[in-house]
């Protein structure tokens, strides 16, 4: 891919082979039975192409013979040749052997070079509209001419680009849903029906557009989305930060919120090597020490974040996501570089370097929002997978499966959601689980428990920072109030003792 770029762009014709559909309009189509027609029969017409492609059983089927240079396949990028509103669209499986028809223009990417997602993002802009070689006056566009057409270079494997685009494409799907559900409501107030029928029909819409601008507002809040998504822990200290108001509490705030951010990674990180087997980790072994030793340091927490995340993607294991945000990027960048810089700021000020006058606060704190606010976004995985506390679990014997009750620990309202869902298997009452998209529950014990606060008298999310005589010393990640628990303790030193050679 790097060859392909020059001065920042690659030539289009150079990573993609551009076509022009050629099944023509037939008078002869409108007597072609379209019953148990094949994709080789179905064209796809420019007018076809919308904000969603059609069903392939609508499209209309033509009475020439199929055209293999017309054929259509999986990943081509498609749009319109002459159009207002071209529609550049990624085709999916289901359009393979579907014909190109006359106006419709197909960019069909080179294999692993440049992922047609991109291809289709950058089409779709209005950077590309203006750059679009015409002819003459008339805005249609000519395949030999398309092929010239420079697009901007995106530093990344393929493999990088295209996850970073499936991320962006899911908020704009989201977004077009949400779209489409006000222009129907909309669309609805004109239908047959009565003065008072259209009247109600039009304070719903009213209503419910109301409600929708209020949330997009809220969500347009840069901090609101991982005050909204994130597990508690995260999203309480986020919100505690965009709640202070003096430049001194809210550097305090943001150094809290760092550290949340680093335990609760570390937790995930914990609890992933503990169920994969991956405990021989030299880094997992070095915070089995520090707890075991007197404490154990932001540091270790992020070692056991960056061994994890190194040892997941050399064993081809998503690992929930951490294995895709821990990777590093061009330049050493990446979330793993932020939370390095973070211990280093955060050690600097905790150890009695930090800033003293307001100039120097401020300074701080404008460092401090930049690099928190870099490795939030890094962690965006978090806000895909729900962390729950157990309480209830019963046998469903017509279902074959388990019913388990609880709570959902997300977002930073301290009056947690109840949850009810099915599994599988058994899961233990009063534990923490993380439920991924992936379909796995990933058991957090004994790295993170929820208990009641003897200092505040409200439930807690809590970790083990040191094991004593016969308690382990559990920190809450929200106050740093402190708890005993012999229970934890029983287990962390059987997990963390190292087993004796016969």
């Amino acid at each position: 891919m790097k060859k392909l770029a020059r001065d920042g762009v690659w030539r289009l014709g150079d990573i993609a082979e551009v076509i022009a559909g050629k099944v023509r309009t037939s008078s002869a189509d409108n007597d072609v039975d379209a019953t148990g027609a094949g994709n080789e029969r179905r064209v796809l017409r420019p007018a076809l192409l919308d904000v969603s492609l059609p069903d392939v059983e609508d499209l209309p089927v033509t009475a020439r013979t199929a055209d293999s240079g017309s054929t259509l396949r999986e990943g081509d990028v498609v749009g319109r040749d002459l159009a207002t509103a071209r529609h550049w669209t990624v085709l999916p499986r289901h359009y393979e052997g579907v014909q190109a028809g006359q106006g419709l223009l197909v960019v069909r990417p080179v294999q692993g070079e440049v992922p047609a997602e991109y291809l289709a993002a950058y089409l779709s802009s209005p950077q590309a509209e203006r750059n679009f070689p015409r002819y003459n006056v008339i805005p249609r566009i000519r395949p030999k001419e398309l092929a010239d057409l420079l697009v901007p270079a995106c530093d990344g494997t393929f493999a990088e680009i295209r996850a970073a685009m499936t991320r962006l494409t899911e908020g704009v799907d989201e977004a077009a849903k949400i779209h489409d559900n006000l222009r129907r409501s909309k669309t609805a107030i004109f239908e047959p029906g009565g003065s008072g029928e259209r009247r109600s029909r039009l304070e719903q819409a009213g209503e419910l557009s109301s409600l929708v601008a209020q949330n997009l507002r809220r969500q347009g809040e840069p901090y609101r989305l991982f005050q909204d998504s994130y597990p508690y822990p995260i999203a309480r200290a986020v919100r505690r930060f965009k709640h202070s108001s003096s430049p001194a509490e809210k550097h305090e705030a943001a150094l809290l919120c760092v550290e949340s951010l680093i335990l609760s990674l570390g937790i995930v990180s914990l609890s992933l090597s503990a169920q994969r087997g991956w405990d021989a980790l030299a880094e997992v072994q070095a915070w089995a020490t520090g707890v075991r030793q007197g404490g154990v340091s932001l540091g270790h927490w992020v070692g056991v974040i960056r061994a994890t995340g190194t040892f997941a993607r050399e064993s081809g294991d998503e690992a929930a996501g951490l294995a895709e945000a821990t990777a590093t990027k061009k330049g050493g960048k990446g979330l793993m570089a932020d939370l390095g810089s973070l211990v280093t700021l955060r050690n600097k000020i905790r150890h009695g370097a930090g800033p003293r006058t307001r100039a120097e606060i401020e300074r701080s704190l404008e460092k401090l929002e930049e690099l928190t606010f870099r490795a939030l976004t890094g962690s965006s995985f978090l806000a895909k997978m729900s962390l729950v506390h157990t309480s209830k679990l019963r046998w469903l014997p017509n279902a074959g499966k388990y019913e388990v009750a609880g709570l959902a620990l997300m977002g930073d309202h301290p009056d947690f959601e109840p949850a009810v869902f099915e599994t599988g298997r058994p899961l233990a009452d009063d534990r923490l689980y993380l439920f991924t998209r992936q379909g796995e529950m990933i058991p957090l014990w004994p790295f993170c428990v929820l208990g009641d606060c003897p200092t505040c008298l409200t439930p807690e999310v809590y970790y083990p920072d040191r094991l004593t005589g016969t308690t382990a010393l559990l920190k809450s990640l929200d106050r740093g109030h402190e708890l005993e628990s012999e229970e934890v303790f029983e287990d962390l030193k059987r997990w963390t003792t190292p087993a004796s050679a016969d």
